[in-house]
């Protein structure tokens, strides 16, 4: 309030001051142009010389400010700003809603004067890739780190994935591995190569990198979960030992892919049932049994009674009564009553092997346990209850069909 006070009080002193210097007679000014005359006091001409002086001054400001970055060129960019803008958000709803070719265009047309061109061209690429032009996907991507070398990373993370959309899987993992290198810890790299080791069944590259990706957190919890227990289990049925080496040898082999399997993996049923299956494989299957058994008496699951079953061990009287055992708490599982009933008959119990069986085709009717029966029965000279088991065993196999 005293501010403006003190400038109104200035004003007025100024404007009292300019009338008593017009008031003084001290000469005046002629101005002839042609037949007209224009006749002022020295004071008036001062004053309009210094206020025509004032106006022509800030109109050259005005016409500097207009034609400089803070006027007209500075309002031209903002609305040709906002227009682009305005284009990238409009390109990037039409990728949303799947429309690739015109979201490809308008991307792809408005990247130059967009203030997000790295964005722009991006989803370009993704869009034209959507829409099976993958050429031009590679085109824009080109363009991108040509125009901008600072994307170049996410440009090739991109074309990468675009290669392995493309099952061109050396050539992606050709790219993946300088980006793996130059950036190890980028999520999206280490996705992307775990996806191109799954799709080429590169089981052992793909070991190499769980650490990583669960390191870095490339995939939550459950998934990192799946993919390392896919990973081993994969590694273990894909196990091929060495014709030209040893039992021992081959025996060693497995032991050293088993040790890559980490404590916690070892106790799933999955990953029991594939070491089991490379055991046999390696003709030691004397050591199936203790382990199928550790890993029942921890855990009950069918595919580890199945194979518990199927197994011919050495003594087959010792995997008798230690399967009788769980009976005591599974007495109703069909799974264990048909892995008895064949551990009998291969002790040539063939009254209680039938006794089991018929048990397990009561609780769960299905082909593998009539075939079981039906050819114990065949043993036992009881060619028509073979026939019977062989015919009902034929049924439900034709009924599971349809």
């Amino acid at each position: 309030m005293r501010k403006i006070l003190l400038i109104f009080m200035l004003a007025l002193l100024l404007g009292a001051a300019g009338i008593w210097l017009l008031q003084q007679g001290s000469g005046y000014i002629l101005i002839s142009i042609g037949s007209t005359n224009i006749e002022m006091s020295v004071w008036v001409g001062v004053l309009l010389y210094i206020a025509l002086s004032a106006i022509l001054v800030w109109l050259l400001l005005l016409v500097r400010w207009l034609t400089g970055a803070g006027g007209l060129r500075h309002w031209w960019n903002s609305f040709s700003s906002a227009r682009q803008v305005s284009k990238t958000a409009q390109g990037l709803l039409l990728y949303a809603e799947h429309d690739w070719q015109k979201s490809g265009q308008l991307l792809s047309q408005s990247a130059d004067k967009s203030s997000m061109p790295v964005i722009n061209l991006l989803f370009a690429a993704r869009a034209a890739a959507e829409n099976n032009e993958v050429e031009k996907a590679r085109q824009l991507l080109e363009r991108l780190k040509i125009t901008h070398p600072n994307a170049s990373f996410a440009a090739d993370k991109l074309l990468a994935e675009l290669l392995i959309i493309d099952e061109q899987f050396v050539d992606a993992l050709s790219l993946l591995a300088g980006l793996h290198k130059d950036k190890p810890n980028d999520r999206a790299v280490l996705r992307l190569l775990a996806d191109a080791y799954c799709l080429t069944e590169d089981w052992s590259s793909l070991q190499k990198i769980l650490r990583d990706i669960s390191h870095y957190g490339a995939l939550n919890k459950q998934a990192a979960a799946n993919l390392e227990m896919d990973t081993y289990c994969s590694l273990l049925l894909e196990f091929t030992p060495d014709s030209e080496l040893t039992d021992s040898e081959q025996q060693s082999q497995l032991a050293d892919l088993w040790t890559l399997v980490p404590k916690p993996l070892r106790k799933l049923p999955e990953l029991i049932c594939a070491y089991g299956d490379a055991l046999q494989a390696v003709n030691a299957g004397n050591k199936l049994q203790p382990l199928l058994t550790k890993a029942l008496n921890n855990s009950w699951h069918a595919d580890l009674v199945e194979r518990f079953g199927e197994l011919q061990g050495e003594s087959p009287q010792k995997q008798l009564a230690v399967a009788e055992k769980w009976l005591l708490s599974h007495s109703e599982d069909a799974d264990l009553l048909l892995a008895l009933g064949r551990i009998c008959r291969r002790s040539e119990l063939l009254g209680k092997s039938r006794d089991y069986l018929s048990a397990a085709v009561k609780l769960n009717p299905c082909p593998q346990t009539y075939l079981e029966l039906a050819e114990l029965l065949g043993t036992m000279n009881d060619q028509a209850g073979s026939a019977e088991m062989y015919r009902k065993g034929l049924l439900i196999g034709l009924a599971l069909e349809q």
